[in-house]
Protein backbone atom coordinates (compact mmCIF):
# COMPACT_ATOMS: atom_id res chain seq x y z
CA UNK A 1 0.00 0.00 0.00
CA UNK A 2 2.77 2.12 0.33
CA UNK A 3 4.31 1.78 -3.10
CA UNK A 4 0.99 3.23 -4.21
CA UNK A 5 0.68 6.56 -1.99
CA UNK A 6 -1.46 5.23 0.71
CA UNK A 7 -0.32 5.89 4.32
CA UNK A 8 -1.28 3.21 7.19
CA UNK A 9 -2.59 5.19 10.49
CA UNK A 10 -2.84 4.47 13.97
CA UNK A 11 -6.58 3.77 14.33
CA UNK A 12 -6.56 4.56 18.11
CA UNK A 13 -4.58 7.95 17.34
CA UNK A 14 -7.23 8.98 15.00
CA UNK A 15 -9.77 8.34 17.57
CA UNK A 16 -8.24 9.20 21.02
CA UNK A 17 -10.82 12.39 21.46
CA UNK A 18 -12.82 13.93 18.76
CA UNK A 19 -10.18 16.82 17.62
CA UNK A 20 -8.17 14.11 16.73
CA UNK A 21 -10.58 13.00 14.38
CA UNK A 22 -11.41 15.71 13.00
CA UNK A 23 -8.95 16.84 11.92
CA UNK A 24 -7.69 13.82 10.26
CA UNK A 25 -11.20 13.87 8.13
CA UNK A 26 -10.15 17.50 7.46
CA UNK A 27 -6.21 16.82 6.51
CA UNK A 28 -7.33 13.36 4.14
CA UNK A 29 -7.60 13.99 0.87
CA UNK A 30 -11.20 11.72 0.33
CA UNK A 31 -12.78 8.99 2.09
CA UNK A 32 -12.96 5.40 0.55
CA UNK A 33 -15.07 2.72 1.99
CA UNK A 34 -16.11 -0.65 1.88
CA UNK A 35 -19.63 -1.39 3.29
CA UNK A 36 -19.74 -4.66 5.08
CA UNK A 37 -22.15 -7.44 3.28
CA UNK A 38 -24.67 -7.13 5.16
CA UNK A 39 -25.61 -3.84 3.97
CA UNK A 40 -24.61 -4.23 0.24
CA UNK A 41 -26.42 -7.57 0.36
CA UNK A 42 -29.81 -6.36 1.88
CA UNK A 43 -29.78 -2.93 -0.27
CA UNK A 44 -30.46 -1.25 3.11
CA UNK A 45 -29.17 2.48 2.18
CA UNK A 46 -26.89 2.49 5.17
CA UNK A 47 -24.93 5.68 5.63
CA UNK A 48 -22.11 6.31 7.75
CA UNK A 49 -21.55 9.33 9.78
CA UNK A 50 -17.95 9.44 8.71
CA UNK A 51 -19.31 9.92 5.01
CA UNK A 52 -21.47 12.56 6.53
CA UNK A 53 -18.17 14.27 8.07
CA UNK A 54 -15.91 13.98 4.93
CA UNK A 55 -18.56 15.78 2.68
CA UNK A 56 -19.24 18.44 5.61
CA UNK A 57 -15.67 19.29 5.20
CA UNK A 58 -15.42 19.37 1.42
CA UNK A 59 -14.05 16.24 1.04
CA UNK A 60 -14.91 13.93 -1.76
CA UNK A 61 -16.25 10.19 -0.39
CA UNK A 62 -15.79 7.14 -2.44
CA UNK A 63 -18.48 4.92 -1.01
CA UNK A 64 -19.56 1.24 -2.12
CA UNK A 65 -23.38 1.54 -2.51
CA UNK A 66 -25.96 -0.05 -0.09
CA UNK A 67 -29.01 1.57 -2.09
CA UNK A 68 -28.29 4.72 -0.67
CA UNK A 69 -28.17 6.62 -3.86
CA UNK A 70 -31.58 6.30 -4.09
CA UNK A 71 -32.17 9.01 -1.41
CA UNK A 72 -28.69 10.91 -1.86
CA UNK A 73 -27.35 12.66 -4.96
CA UNK A 74 -24.20 10.65 -6.35
CA UNK A 75 -21.49 11.10 -9.08
CA UNK A 76 -20.06 14.33 -7.90
CA UNK A 77 -18.48 14.64 -4.58
CA UNK A 78 -20.33 11.35 -3.24
CA UNK A 79 -19.40 8.79 -5.75
CA UNK A 80 -21.05 5.07 -5.63
CA UNK A 81 -19.54 1.93 -6.37
CA UNK A 82 -20.61 -1.59 -6.38
CA UNK A 83 -17.78 -3.11 -8.93
CA UNK A 84 -14.44 -2.77 -9.05
CA UNK A 85 -14.07 -1.17 -11.90
CA UNK A 86 -16.52 1.56 -10.47
CA UNK A 87 -14.72 2.28 -8.20
CA UNK A 88 -11.52 2.88 -10.04
CA UNK A 89 -13.73 5.01 -12.48
CA UNK A 90 -14.74 6.51 -9.33
CA UNK A 91 -11.14 7.68 -8.15
CA UNK A 92 -10.02 8.22 -11.43
CA UNK A 93 -12.44 11.03 -11.91
CA UNK A 94 -11.98 12.34 -8.48
CA UNK A 95 -8.64 12.57 -8.88
CA UNK A 96 -9.10 14.30 -12.41
CA UNK A 97 -11.16 17.06 -10.64
CA UNK A 98 -10.62 17.10 -6.83
CA UNK A 99 -12.10 20.92 -6.92
CA UNK A 100 -15.17 19.99 -8.43
CA UNK A 101 -15.90 16.94 -6.38
CA UNK A 102 -14.68 19.01 -3.08
CA UNK A 103 -17.41 21.45 -3.68
CA UNK A 104 -19.73 18.77 -4.57
CA UNK A 105 -18.83 17.18 -1.72
CA UNK A 106 -20.02 20.66 0.64
CA UNK A 107 -23.03 20.88 -1.45
CA UNK A 108 -24.46 17.32 -0.77
CA UNK A 109 -23.43 18.10 3.42
CA UNK A 110 -25.32 21.58 3.13
CA UNK A 111 -28.34 20.57 1.46
CA UNK A 112 -29.04 16.78 3.48
CA UNK A 113 -27.28 16.88 6.51
CA UNK A 114 -27.43 20.46 7.73
CA UNK A 115 -28.63 20.06 11.29
CA UNK A 116 -31.23 22.50 10.93
CA UNK A 117 -33.12 20.94 7.99
CA UNK A 118 -32.75 17.45 9.25
CA UNK A 119 -34.33 18.55 12.45
CA UNK A 120 -36.68 20.94 10.85
CA UNK A 121 -38.27 17.48 8.50
CA UNK A 122 -38.04 15.51 11.70
CA UNK A 123 -40.20 17.23 13.73
CA UNK A 124 -42.42 18.36 10.58
CA UNK A 125 -43.42 14.23 10.19
CA UNK A 126 -43.45 13.72 13.68
CA UNK A 127 -46.17 16.24 14.45
CA UNK A 128 -44.02 18.36 16.94
CA UNK A 129 -45.51 21.71 17.33
CA UNK A 130 -42.53 24.18 17.38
Amino acid sequence: MHDNGWEIVNPRALTSDPKAFRRYVQTSGAEFSVAQSIYTETNSGWFSDRTVRYLASGKPALVQDTGFSRNYPVGEGLVAFRTMDEAVAGAESIALDYEKHSRAARAIAEEYFDSDKVLSQLIDEIGIAA
